[in-house]
C-alpha cells in the first residue's frame, strides 16, 4: 500500500471531531500510535483503526468531561504486568478513541513514563492533514515504546522516520533516553534503529 493511500485511510472524521471538542481545553494532549505514525508518513502493515490520546494524570478528568458524550466507560486505573495507566474509551464518528493518562511501561529491565506537559507536548509536531491540525507525539516516544513492547515493525517505522531527519528528532530521542530508566540494551537498540551510535547518558549535560 502506498503511503498516500494509507494517509487517506486515516480516521479523519474522528480526528476532526476530537480536535474540535478539545479546542478550548487548557490541558495538553498528544496523539500517538498508528495514527500518529501515518500522519508522519509511515507506511504500516495496515491503516489505523483507532486513536490513542496521551495526557498527564491531572488532565484525565477535564479531557474526559469534554468527551463525556462519546464515553464508553469512565477513567479507571489500569494495571497489567507491563503497563500502568488511567484509561477511558470513547466512540467518536465510529472510531475507538483511547485516552491514556500517566502511562508507564515496565519491560525489559526498563521503566518508561510519558511526561506530556513536561516534555511530549512542548516537543510535539503540529501536523496538518486535510485542514486538521493534530498535535503528534515525538517520534522518540514511538521508537522507545515499541522497542519495549517488542513491536519490531512499528519500532522500525519510527526509527526510519527519525533517520530521515536526525537533526530534528535525534536530540529528542536522546533526551527521552536520559529522562527514563532504560537498560543499556534498550538504549542501544533504539539508537541503532534510528541510525545513531550509543552515547554516554552524562554527555551534553
Amino acid at each position: 500500500m502506498e503511503v498516500a493511500d494509507m494517509r487517506n485511510d486515516l480516521p479523519l472524521s474522528a480526528l476532526t471531531k476530537l480536535i474540535a471538542e478539545l479546542e478550548e481545553e487548557e490541558a495538553s494532549y498528544v496523539v500517538g500510535g498508528s495514527t500518529g505514525l501515518v500522519l508522519r508518513g509511515a507506511n504500516l502493515d495496515r491503516p489505523p483503526r483507532d486513536l490513542d490520546v496521551y495526557v498527564d494524570e491531572d488532565a484525565v478528568r477535564p479531557v474526559h468531561e469534554r468527551l463525556r458524550s462519546y464515553a464508553l466507560d469512565g477513567p479507571e486505573d489500569n494495571e497489567t504486568e507491563k503497563y500502568h495507566s488511567t484509561l477511558s474509551h470513547y466512540r467518536i464518528e465510529g472510531t475507538m478513541v483511547e485516552l491514556v493518562g500517566h502511562f508507564r511501561v515496565y519491560a525489559r529491565q526498563s521503566v518508561y513514563t510519558t511526561e506530556v506537559n513536561g516534555f511530549l507536548y512542548p516537543n510535539c509536531d503540529i501536523i496538518e492533514f486535510d485542514g486538521v491540525k493534530v498535535p503528534v507525539i515525538p517520534l522518540g516516544h514511538e521508537l522507545i515504546f515499541n522497542v519495549l513492547r517488542e513491536r519490531h515493525d512499528r519500532a522500525e517505522a519510527a526509527g526510519k522516520l527519525i533517520s530521515q531527519d536526525p537533526d530534528k528528532h535525534m536530540p529528542l530521542l536522546k533526551e527521552l533516553i536520559r529522562r527514563n530508566r532504560l537498560s543499556e540494551q534498550i538504549a542501544a537498540e533504539t539508537l541503532a534503529l534510528a541510525g545513531a551510535r550509543m552515547f554516554d547518558p552524562q554527555e551534553e549535560q
